[in-house]
């Protein structure tokens, strides 16, 4: 997993005292932690659905067709805002697809949900789903939190940039992220505590 980058946390203090000087270097810590511990525990489901897929065929998933889309959970509610805007469609009709459109999707869950009882893998699925949320709930504590010194500052933007939220090279963001990293890291010493 992800490292925390030696060139953005500054070579001249420990790791330790960098994380009192500033807790968004422990978040970033706890973070990766949260992230891996949660991967780990998606490594294993994953590998259990397998081995259950021979004895129970495939787990229902969590998606729909509608209207050309395969779709799940918020872009349900996305595409119906899209197809009334675009007005080709007649309101009561799109209103009706959209509440069989939900109606289907839960019931793709409850098969999913079925599937992982007979399966018994219920308790593994759910352990999965409450660790991701902590992390996502984690991430945004994290995003809120300001860094008060430039390395901390360098330490997040070199944490996103190696979560590769962005990978088209062309997008302006992330030469900007980029440089303000190295101009971070360029600065003086005594500037950085």
């Amino acid at each position: 997993m992800l490292q925390l980058p030696q060139s953005a946390v500054g070579q001249h203090r420990s790791k330790r005292q960098d994380a009192i000087a500033d807790p968004v270097l422990a978040m970033i810590a706890e973070h990766q932690r949260l992230a891996m511990a949660w991967q780990a525990l998606y490594d294993q489901l994953q590998e259990a659905e397998f081995e259950a897929t021979k004895k129970h065929g495939p787990r229902p998933i969590g998606l729909i067709q509608w209207r050309g889309y395969t779709i799940g959970a918020g872009e349900i509610e996305a595409r119906r805002e899209q197809l009334l805007e675009a007005g080709e469609i007649n309101r009561a009709t799109i209103e009706r697809e959209y509440l069989d459109a939900k109606a289907r999707y839960d019931a793709q869950l409850a098969a999913g949900v079925t599937w992982d009882r007979r399966a018994k893998l219920l308790r593994l699925s759910k352990e999965v789903d409450r660790r991701v949320a902590a992390e996502r709930r984690y991430a945004k504590r994290l995003a809120n939190t300001a860094p008060t010194t430039p390395a901390a500052a360098a330490a997040l933007i070199q944490y996103m940039l190696d979560e590769e939220f962005c990978t088209d090279k062309d997008w302006w963001h992330l030469t900007a992220l980029q440089n303000l990293v190295a101009s971070l890291d360029a600065m003086p010493a005594a500037a950085r505590s």
